[in-house]
Order: C-alpha cells, then structure tokens, then sequence
C-alpha cells in the first residue's frame, strides 16, 4: 500500500498545478487562478487573451466577495468586527500587490482591469481592530475567570499579528497566559554543550514563591496522577561558559597636577629643598591588581500549551554573573596619588572562585530572570 500512496501524494500537487485559470475560477479557486495567470503572463506563457480574460474575472469575483463581506460585518453595527474587516481588506490588498507587477504590461496591452489600492481601508481596520481587541482582552482578564482568560490569550494573539509592538500586549499575554492555568509544569533541560549536575537542575527547579504569585500561577516539578496542566513552563539552557579567572598587573607612575601647591605643608624651606631632589618628590609609583572571572547563561522559557504541544511563547533569558576585584600598592609622594586608587589603596586580594561556584552563582540569577518574567508584579492580576 505505501508505494501507491506516495505516488499519489506526488501527483496530487502535479495535478493541482496543471489546472487551468478557467478550472480554477470555476471552482471558486480565485486567488489561486490569479497566481497562475499572473506567473504565466510574466513568463510569456499561454496566450494572452485568454490569461487578461481570466485575470480580469477571477481578480472582480475575488475582490467582490470580500467587499460584501465587509459591507455585511459594517451593516451589523457589531464592535467586534474589525479583525475580520481587516483580514478582508488585507485580502483586497494582497491581490492588488500581486497584479500590479503587471502594471507596465497591463498598460502596454491596453487591459480594462481596474486595480484596487485598499491601503487607506486596510490601515483603519487594522488600528480598530487592535484597539478593540486591547480593551476586550482587558475587561476579560479583570473577571478573574480562567475561560476568560484563555479567550483574552486569543484577543492578545490576534494583535500581535497587526503589530509587531502594541502597547503592553506581551505583558497582558503572560498575565492571560498564567491566569488560564492556575498550576503549570516547570521543567528545565540543558540543551548546551555543557555538563550540568543533576542536583543544579534539581535546585534551578526549586523556585520560592509567594502567596500572591501562588495564586496567580502556581507550579509543580512532578506530575500528579489524574491531575491536568493546561500549561508547561519549559526552560531550555542552551549555552553556557565560565571563562578562566585572570589577574592583570598594571605598574604605571602619577604626579600631582600643581607641585607647588604643597608647598605650605614643608616648614622648613631646606628641607623642601632637599627632597626636591629625591626622585620619588611629587611622583606616585602605583601597581594596580586587577582580578576577574565570568560566567553567561542563556536560554528561552517557553510557555507550551500541555495539550496540544504548541508552543504558544518564547522569552530569551540571559544571565550573568561576574566576579571581579581590584586592589593596589603604591609608593612615594601619596600627595600625587589618585583618588580612584586610595580607595582601593591595600585592599586584600581576593579567591577566584571555582567553576562550581560560578555555575551556582549565574544559575541563581538564570533562576531570578526565569522568576521575574513569570511571577513580576507589573503583570499578575491581584
């Protein structure tokens, strides 16, 4: 049976692709005999007649059933229908792009088809539509009802398909996100090329949280039986690198700016005199130790839908975590020392952590970022 079902599957596409434009509009195929007649008029394929005929009829009955589809959503007087007008618009304008190209040849060939530009109408429906689907995704997830918030999910959804950016539309999305849950499946996976201990897994899992952020989303490790979680909270850890500590010694000499401006301070004029001589007068011979050490943590969290297996959101997390210290030496004139340095003037030198010690530490601000993105009060709905 397989050979016979893939030979099937092969011709199927074949066969759609040798339709005819006529066959195509007969069927009510019209974008579809649009592609083709444009494609082929642009190729010098077929003759032309019958292309600029078919062109022309599929392109009006087209753009005629999504401007009644328009008129009928507007004659409704309803307040939700301007997502649907702005997908009927986009229709419109899709196929306005698409014929254009022919413009110059439509021209040449004298061809009666009246292209229709609905740019103007695309943008206003676009601008109510989100506006309108902002506030009902708000007023939905002020109910407190996890259905609401679903559907508010699907509101916020619809928006960022109008816009790139709207608002605070990816905040609301996580509000709706976590309030249409009630308790979600954190997991963590190391996806790097790093080994990474069981138990730090097992500890960037325990995430301490309080009793506001429980009730807007809480979350388990471990699956219960017979109990349901709509929402799975999956960290993936996917690069890792604690760099080699280092220590670099700077030697470099520093002179006061105005020598003689401590010239008050020498009581006997001889013995400003005498050292005047001293090589050392007015200079400052510094050694500055610098120590540092770093590690960086990236990865995604991302908000599945545990039913379906859909990932319905993705928020890059990057952390880091520095270990660095400075401390200096210096002899001579201390007059001429800078400031900067006489605060770090014999401070001891420090332990370079460990690598152990940096993985816990850019793993405990990894788990912070996770926490802050999920659990921030900007967005839970008190």
């Amino acid at each position: 049976m397989k050979v016979p079902l893939i030979i099937l599957w092969l011709v199927v596409p074949v066969f759609l692709f040798a339709q005819s434009p006529e066959k195509l509009i007969s069927e009510g195929a019209y974008d579809q005999a649009i592609e083709k007649c444009v494609q082929r008029l642009k190729d010098g394929r077929g003759k032309k007649d019958e292309l600029y005929a078919a062109l022309k009829l599929a392109y009006e009955k087209a753009n005629e059933m999504d401007l009644q589809r328009v008129f009928t959503l507007k004659e409704s007087g309803q307040p939700d229908i301007w997502y649907e007008v702005f997908l009927a618009n986009y229709s419109i304008q899709e196929r306005y792009r698409k014929v254009s190209v022919l413009g110059q040849q439509l021209q040449a060939d004298q061809v009666n088809i009246q292209l229709l530009d609905y740019s103007t109408e695309l943008e206003a429906a676009r601008e109510h539509a989100a506006a309108y689907l902002y506030a009902h995704a708000g007023k939905l997830l002020q109910s407190g009802s996890r259905d609401d918030a679903i559907l508010a999910y699907d509101e916020l959804r619809k928006i960022t398909r109008l816009y790139d950016e709207f608002k605070d539309v990816t905040l609301l999305m996580r509000q709706a996100l976590g309030a249409s849950a009630g308790t979600a499946l954190l997991e963590f996976r190391n996806l790097s090329d790093a080994y990474l201990p069981p138990d730090f897994l097992a500890e960037m899992e325990s995430i301490q949280l309080s009793s506001s952020e429980k009730q807007y989303l809480d979350y388990t490790t471990k699956t219960l039986p017979g109990q349901a979680y709509p929402l799975t909270l999956s960290i993936h850890i996917t690069y890792l690198e604690i760099t080699p500590g280092t220590v670099n010694e700077k030697e470099y000499t520093a002179s006061h700016k105005d020598p003689e401006s401590f010239a008050r301070l020498y009581e006997d004029e001889n013995k400003r005199e005498e050292d005047k001589k001293h090589p050392d007068y007015n200079k400052c011979r510094i050694t500055e130790i610098y120590q540092y050490k770093t590690a960086v943590m990236k990865g995604k969290l991302r908000y599945v839908d545990a039913r379906s297996g859909k990932v319905l959101y993705i928020v890059p997390v990057t952390a880091r975590s520095v270990f660095e210290n400075r401390t200096a030496t210096a002899s001579g004139d201390m007059f001429a020392c800078p400031p900067e340095v006489l605060e770090i003037l014999d401070k001891p030198r420090k332990k370079i952590p460990g690598n152990a010690e940096m993985l816990y530490n850019v793993g405990e601000e990894f788990k912070k970022l996770v926490k802050s993105i999920v659990w921030d009060d900007t967005f839970i709905n008190d």
